[in-house]
């Protein structure tokens, strides 16, 4: 379902898939060949969501803006999830920056300012805190995340693989016309 909110309606490219069961609301774009599935909030309110090409955001994952307050100020931080990136099942992405050719795992959480550097992978269940950095091509694991080792060549070249495999997906979802 997609909802505009306060003037502000999600720009979704027309390659791009968003499941019926999904909600898309506000300053939310979404880019070439993505996807999100059954179940996915994502809102852009209090700022702007940008989920970028070949990404999936899968079930039941919540995609939010941040507001943050300080003293009697509100501040708020909008979400940038680049290129090839897949988000795992129920993972929260809360004001933060995801960068191209990372994997966020199922049930993790990224917080507020904090940065997930290209071709990352947060392991699933893993709390990337408040203004945390993960390092480029670093698996972080556990609460709160630490690096386990870097990611081999190998795995490197999966993420991409994987991304583009969900945009195939999402290609067959569209051409048999489940799309909301």
């Amino acid at each position: 379902m997609l909802q505009e909110f306060d003037g502000k309606r999600p720009r979704i490219h027309p390659t791009a898939f968003v499941h019926p069961a999904a909600v898309v609301i506000g300053d939310v774009t979404i880019g070439e060949y993505s996807s999100v599935w059954p179940g996915a909030v994502v809102r852009g309110d209090f700022a702007s969501v940008k989920v970028g090409r070949y990404t999936c955001v899968q079930d039941n994952t919540v995609v939010h803006a941040a507001d943050i307050y300080e003293g009697k100020t509100e501040k708020y931080l909008p979400v940038k999830i680049g290129d090839y990136v897949i988000v795992g099942h129920n993972a929260l992405l809360h004001g933060c920056a995801i960068a191209n050719d990372c994997i966020v795992g199922a049930g993790s959480i990224v917080f507020n300012g904090a940065r997930v550097r290209e071709g990352a992978l947060v392991g699933m269940g893993a709390v990337v805190l408040a203004d945390v950095e993960v390092p480029p091509r670093t698996i972080v694991i556990g609460i709160p995340a630490r690096p386990l080792r870097r990611l081999t060549d190998e795995e490197f070249g999966r993420i991409r693989a994987q991304a583009k495999n969900y945009a195939k997906l999402a290609r067959l979802y569209k051409s048999s016309g489940v799309e909301g």
